[in-house]
């Protein structure tokens, strides 16, 4: 049962349908009770070896994270789970396995990533996991997994993960079990720390038919704005379009609302609430590293000489307004894990990354927070007379493409990574080469990036030139690198010019 303070069940936001929750409460069927038994059907789907996650790999991986923070003295574990229509049963696999190693377990259920971090520093430094395929398309699930508060597992964590799932050796003991509701308290955290500004505000969001959504919603109302939503019911069939603030597709939809309702921004988040996409009061989009260098002059602004670290993907003009703005651009690896390193090695006040991941720990914990980032972008926009349009256009202008995606299997595209890395050091014009995370070579007018997603069986591609004769011709020298390749393929997900 929930802790005394907690508010009663069912929770005030939606329900998935599918989680715990919801079984609870809704109408149980009188033919399971029988005579003698309790009995009835269900779709005989047992997990197969042909799907790399299922309970039972689950909690072999609980019994390993449990493991690994055994051996950092970790006792205390916090846990939830997305929208998805088998993300809870994971959960309760993980979380039988974590129990199985002594760990104490507060399950908070049905949660965005960001609540799972808030939870973190809320209940006093436990550690996180949150059940979640983020942004990857239906059918994908993941674990994001922290033994730290606002710090989340990279290479070095993951790996010996892995050698403790591989050895079977387990530490063992008898954990606790606690249910906690924790969004109210985070909302009321969020909307205290992230007040609005004079002006009043109508804003689209789109929830993409997950659990972000209603959260996003509840916070931006709770703050004093007008909301207009879109996509806000839960659906795990994401009907109308990935929950992916990245993709063109799926930007078409807020767009056309912001028009339609005469708002003043669309605020798009993510499958599990941590990656923001901003919409201009025209139904353009914004690209997440020009957000980024509206939101680093802001925080730059209370935090003066900063350093501000952004990933490989983005923009020149991230460094050009850090540096005007008097702070240290630091580019570096793309991967929320690697820029939140990065950026408490730094004590950066405010980092980012083009996919719409955003970290402030000038003025918060320092995780990336899309209803955090929300609020934020909003007060900057309530506090003064500009619309988005007008300040984006005092920003350095560069054309650029959308963050393109291309399949290449995840056994092969490292390999082609290191082939364009030796090709393009041989193309016209000597372009400078940056290899800390895929290849990015620059000339004087422009760049192209050329890296290996780390979540999906893909390449991620991005141009950027000074006009839009430069930006095809660059795009048609990326072509030249990888069409000939077997192991890529020939349709690129968002190609402007297809």
């Amino acid at each position: 049962m929930p802790d005394n303070d907690s508010p009663a069940w069912p929770l005030e936001l939606p329900r998935s349908g599918n989680d715990p929750i919801s079984f609870a409460v809704d109408h149980l069927e009188n033919t399971l009770f029988r005579e003698y038994d309790v009995r009835g059907t269900l779709d005989p789907h047992a997990p197969t070896r042909e799907e790399p996650l299922n309970e039972f790999v689950a909690n072999r991986l609980g019994r390993s994270f449990g493991t690994f923070l055994d051996r950092r003295d970790k006792t205390d574990v916090v846990i939830g789970h997305d929208s998805r229509s088998y993300s809870e049963k994971l959960a309760t696999a993980f979380t039988l396995g974590l129990l199985s190693t002594g760990r104490n377990v507060v399950f908070i259920g049905l949660a965005t990533t960001p609540t799972v971090y808030f939870a973190q520093h809320h209940l006093g430094g436990f550690a996180g996991v949150q059940v979640t395929a983020s942004h990857n398309p239906n059918g994908w699930a993941g674990f994001k997994l922290g033994d730290e508060s606002s710090i989340t597992l990279g290479p070095e964590g993951i790996i010996e993960l892995h050698e403790i799932a591989e050895s079977r050796e387990f530490a063992t003991g008898q954990g606790t079990y606690t249910e906690r509701i924790i969004i109210p308290e985070y909302v009321a955290e969020l909307t205290e720390r992230v007040p609005r500004g004079d002006r009043p505000l109508k804003i689209v969001v789109d929830g993409g038919n997950s659990i972000s959504g209603p959260v996003l919603n509840q916070a931006l109302e709770a703050a004093g704005y007008e909301t207009v939503p879109i996509n806000l019911e839960l659906d795990w069939t994401f009907p109308n379009h990935e929950p992916d603030p990245e993709s063109v597709e799926a930007r078409k939809q807020i767009g056309d609302a912001v028009k339609e309702h005469g708002a003043d921004v669309g605020l798009s988040i993510d499958g599990d609430g941590d990656r923001l996409g901003v919409t201009d009061e025209n139904g353009g989009i914004v690209w997440s590293d020009i957000v980024l260098t509206i939101f680093a002059a802001d925080s730059l602004e209370r935090h003066p000489g900063g350093s501000i670290v952004y990933d490989v993907k983005c923009s020149r003009a991230v460094a050009d307004v850090v540096t005007a703005k008097g702070g240290v651009p630091v580019m570096w690896k793309t991967g929320h894990s690697h820029i939140k390193t990065k950026a408490r090695e730094l004590k950066a006040p405010f980092s980012g990354e083009r996919s719409g991941h955003f970290f402030d720990a000038g003025d918060y914990y320092g995780f990336d927070d899309a209803v955090y980032t929300g609020l934020r972008f909003a007060q900057i926009l309530s506090k003064g007379d500009k619309s988005v349009a007008g300040i984006v256009s005092e920003m350095p202008q560069y054309v650029s493409t959308p963050t393109m995606h291309v399949h290449s299997g995840d056994e092969e595209k490292y390999d082609v990574v290191d082939t364009v890395l030796k090709q393009a050091a041989e193309l016209p014009g000597e372009p400078n080469i940056i290899d800390v995370n895929g290849v990015r070579a620059e000339w004087e007018d422009g760049w192209f990036l050329v890296r290996a997603s780390s979540n999906l069986p893909a390449l991620v591609i991005v141009i950027e030139a000074d006009t839009d004769e430069r930006l095809r011709d660059l795009y048609d020298t990326v072509r030249s690198l990888l069409d000939p390749l077997d192991a890529v393929a020939k349709d690129w997900e968002n190609d402007p010019f297809a």
